[in-house]
């Protein structure tokens, strides 16, 4: 039995349903979903730390080669200005992205501190959890994918200037295959026009749902 089960048993009062469910054993479902959910942001986050700490390490060792000093005149000298201007947004993006997991973990942290352990407390931590995903939280998402495929792009193209056998910006290919254009643009219109949106959905109304439950517990 799920949380939406006990919720709706509990608050239909259908004890036959529940064999004698009350608050307590509404309580420990919360209880449940809050560790669930913690488990779950633990294993994102470490994750997200990871991929980072690959694309720091890799954007600022390809700047590095691009400004050695003890480079062979013969490296330094098919170097353009261009080279430098997009080792300096690699690196960006990858500061970028740290600052935008520091700002994420630290807001809820932050949010999250003046909670306590009871049902009412557990009722408000969940909707101010929803109501971050769905408004601020979500900003800071974008950001970090913004700056992961700048970032990428940025590498992308160093390591075809920086190999032994430079590849010229004349003849750097800017654009996708028809197949890739055609798993790009579907990816695209799956994650604005369908995952997005459903997940918008579901978040709004489980934001209500809790607040009809909170609005019934403080009448009582």
């Amino acid at each position: 039995m799920n949380l939406d089960e006990v919720t709706e048993a509990w608050r239909s009062k259908d004890l036959s349903q529940l064999y004698g469910v009350d608050k307590t054993l509404l309580h420990l479902m919360l209880r449940q979903e809050q560790a669930k959910l913690e488990k779950q942001r633990r294993k994102t986050r470490r994750f997200m730390y990871v991929v980072n700490t690959v694309l720091l390490i890799t954007a600022g060792l390809f700047f590095a080669i691009l400004i050695d000093p003890n480079q062979p005149p013969a490296f330094s000298a098919r170097l353009v200005v261009w080279d430098y201007v997009v080792g300096v947004v690699g690196v960006a993006a990858a500061l970028i992205l740290a600052g935008a997991l520091f700002a994420t973990s630290r807001s809820r942290q932050a949010r999250e501190q003046g909670f306590g352990d009871s049902l009412r407390d557990h009722l408000r931590r969940r909707i101010a959890q929803l109501d971050a995903e769905v408004t601020g939280e979500r900003r800071l998402a974008w950001t970090m994918v913004v700056a992961m495929l700048i970032c990428a792009t940025a590498i992308t193209i160093l390591t075809g200037r920086i190999s032994h056998v430079p590849v010229p910006w004349s003849e750097m290919i800017w654009y996708p295959s028809p197949f890739t254009m055609v798993l790009i643009v579907g990816f695209f219109y799956l994650l604005f026009f369908r995952w997005i949106p459903r997940e918008r959905q579901d978040n709004v109304q489980r934001k209500r749902q809790l607040e009809a439950l909170l609005k019934e517990l403080d009448g009582q």
